[in-house]
């Protein structure tokens, strides 16, 4: 995942092309990487379930052999809904939310899983890099931190129940 900062939504045919002229690199080992393709994201951004297909560019790294994703800001990794809403969700618990009650459940309790992670790696990203960083880190800063320097935790990665009982 290499998120992105500026970049402009170009509608064609019901499909939003994520068009950006930043030069990318490899969040695993710093090398520019190249285009290889593209590939269709939905994302979820309103309260009238409005669906956006985005076409977002796969990058490929020569030197560590990895493809990675462009992501631009609105996105938050692994997730179907616009990084908005998701910030809504967390940061106004009695306001609405426009999407299902058991997703925003699910939203929440991801959250307060992954937000102590999250924050360790921006306490090392400052110590590591003297860089700062919102005082409190506002929640786009903690995503885009998170998934900018590779430390992005995802499904297969976490222990499962099934996979931590005895046999």
């Amino acid at each position: 995942m290499i998120p992105i900062r500026n970049y402009r939504l170009e509608e064609q045919g019901g499909l939003f092309f994520v068009i950006t002229m930043e030069v990318s690199y490899c969040p695993i080992c710093q090398e520019i990487v190249f285009s290889r393709g593209t590939r269709r994201r939905i994302l979820y951004n309103s309260e009238d379930d409005d669906k956006l297909i985005l076409i977002i560019r796969r990058l490929y790294c020569e030197k560590c052999k990895r493809v990675h994703h462009e992501l631009p800001d609105c996105i938050v990794p692994y997730k179907r809904y616009s990084a908005k809403v998701i910030e809504n969700i967390i940061e106004n618990p009695t306001e609405p939310a426009p999407c299902p009650s058991g997703t925003v459940r699910r939203i929440r309790s991801w959250w307060a899983a992954v937000v102590p992670y999250f924050l360790c790696i921006l306490q090392t990203l400052t110590q590591r890099l003297n860089v700062s960083f919102g005082k409190p880190p506002a929640f786009k800063e903690i995503v885009r931190a998170a998934a900018s320097s590779s430390n992005w935790i995802f499904a297969h990665q976490l222990c499962t129940r099934s996979a931590s009982r005895p046999e």
